[in-house]
């Protein structure tokens, strides 16, 4: 029988499936739910040492002598802290030992309880890889301590090898042993690019989603149409990798699809990249059944779609050629398949964020840099098309709203033989507006600024409602205008609160006659609001019965 903890079933599952072999046990109270478990596999040989100063070094004798990874298990308190010595010297002989301890509640430390220390982090730069198995309450609880276990067992098996720690904490009450046998649990393993043919095999829908590229290897058309026979693929403008033949506007495609018609639903996705934009996408893959390859550069785990069961170290050009070149493919699932909306640019849309941000992209016809900022802009943006041969850039690393001018001044300083464009929202402009108070600006930079007069975007999160004193706070009202501030900076300026007026001026806009220009588009938050609920309404009356 083994304990109710469902951390510490999630832990013991893991050692089991990650084919740690070897456990030095010390004794204690606190630490019995993990110890009582281990001693019950048979597939873990266990060794009971006292002393946990020796227990440590007994654990790298183990691994010395059969040069397979050995675990230690001390209860919490100062247990812990005997194992220093171990660590040090297992750190510096780049030694795979595992440290298990057992934790009390966070509730309880610092609060004078008794064998309580903060044990979080308490190697520092001793481990390779530190993690809390955190105690499981919700489904959200589960999915965090299997991606942290399997974070530390992958670290635990990487050359160069090194120390890791997952400190456990346990609750009372701790002695409930009703539990028959280890849970099922999910396991991420490691993959060579040159089996990921193996798996894609076994798969007959497979999706690949293309997240975002900045200054990596650029898709040649080759690579497109490779790809677009192949798979159903999923890229979003900031993955500059644009093509009729790919999916684009996830949260116009994939708020409408149902995860019980399978036609659309993929039993393989292969993520490369790096952020996505779309939530609706996020959602839709955590929602079905279907595995999860993330293929990067650095071989760790990025499980945002919850699903992942395989990591693929390999460049962004490795991947991009080798699913290039990959055959005997049966996959079912085509970008086609998502081709059910009506174009979003043959819905006419009201005056608003969006339907600038629609009439701008029909325009700019020609190469350029596009830069989108947070948040807001750039999910409108992501409705429409943007030709292949357009830069497009966002700060999407941590989706702030600081900074998004300054990259834009700095993109354009850096190449000044092509027009920037900007599109951004009242609150990051004015937070970043010192981005053109700096003389090395140069005569590319076009920015379109949307003044609605606050944090329109707040407005719309499903489900919040505020009264008038919480939603200034939140939304941050203002009267701000930037027509001051441009004019300034040496930028011609012009002033829009109307389709007509934007078309009128849209030309001399994009004109590059080696000026910088500036656009305050004025709406109001309610329209906004309306236009954007417009938008999405017709976007579903037009689609095909999915």
């Amino acid at each position: 029988m083994f304990t109710e903890k469902k951390n510490v079933l999630e832990l013991i599952a893991l050692l089991k499936a990650h084919k740690i072999e070897h456990a030095v046990l010390c004794p204690g109270s606190r630490d019995i739910p993990i110890v009582q478990g281990i001693s019950q596999c048979p597939d873990i040989s266990c060794y009971s040492v006292t002393d946990e100063r020796s227990a440590g070094f007994f654990a790298l004798g183990i691994i010395m002598s059969l040069k397979k990874p050995c675990a230690v298990v001390v209860t919490s308190g100062s247990a812990l802290l005997n194992l220093h010595p171990a660590v040090s010297e297992a750190f510096y002989r780049q030694l795979p030992l595992l440290v298990i301890s057992a934790d009390r509640s966070l509730a309880w430390i610092g609060q004078m309880d008794g064998q309580t220390v903060n044990q979080t982090n308490v190697f520092n730069s001793l481990v390779k890889y530190s993690g809390t198995l955190n105690e499981i309450k919700d489904a959200t609880d589960k999915w965090l301590c299997n991606r942290v276990c399997n974070e530390a067992l992958l670290a635990l098996n990487e050359k160069p090898f090194a120390p890791v720690h997952l400190n456990v904490p346990i609750s009372d009450p701790f002695f409930s042993f009703n539990e028959e046998k280890l849970p099922d649990v999910r396991v991420i393993s490691k993959l060579e690019l040159s089996k990921l043919k193996e798996v894609i095999q076994k798969h007959q829908k497979i999706m690949v989603v293309i997240g975002q590229n900045d200054i990596d290897y650029r898709l040649t058309i080759y690579d497109k149409e490779a790809l677009s026979k192949k798979y159903a693929v999923y890229c979003e403008h900031i993955g500059n990798a644009q093509h009729d033949g790919f999916i684009s506007a996830g949260d116009g495609i994939f708020s409408k699809i149902t995860t019980d018609n399978n036609k659309h639903i993929p039993d393989l996705v292969i993520s490369l990249g790096g952020h996505i934009v779309s939530k609706q996408l996020k959602q839709f893959i955590r929602k079905i059944d279907c595995t999860h390859i993330e293929i990067n550069d650095d071989g760790k785990v990025y499980d945002v779609f919850q699903k992942l069961q395989y990591i693929v170290k390999a460049s962004f050009k490795e991947a991009i050629n080798y699913l290039c070149s990959v055959t005997d493919i049966n996959s079912r699932l085509t970008s086609k398949d998502f081709a059910f909306s009506k174009a979003p640019e043959h819905i006419d849309i009201p005056f608003s964020q969006i339907g600038i941000t629609k009439l701008f992209l029909s325009k700019i016809n020609f190469p350029c840099y596009l830069h989108l900022a947070n948040s807001s802009t750039v999910r409108y943006a992501s409705y429409f098309k943007v030709p292949s041969f357009i830069n497009v850039h966002s700060n999407r690393g941590i989706n702030g709203i600081e900074g998004s001018l300054s990259a834009a001044v700095g993109s354009a300083c850096a190449i000044p033989n092509m027009l920037h464009f900007i599109l951004i929202g009242d609150l990051s402009f004015f937070y970043d507006m010192n981005a053109l108070w700096n003389p090395q600006l140069t005569k590319n930079l076009r920015v379109i600024l949307f003044n609605n007069s606050g944090g329109e975007i707040f407005s719309a999160l499903p489900g919040l409602s505020l009264n008038d004193k919480a939603k200034n706070f939140v939304t941050a009202p203002h009267n701000a205008t930037g027509k001051a501030w441009a004019q300034e900076c040496g930028f011609k300026t012009y002033k829009v609160t109307d389709n007509e007026a934007f078309i009128g001026i849209l030309d001399d806009f994009i004109c590059n006659d080696g000026s910088n220009k500036f656009i305050e588009v004025f709406t109001d938050k309610e329209k906004d609001m309306a236009a954007l609920k417009f938008f999405k309404e017709q976007l579903k009356l037009n689609s095909i019965n999915v």
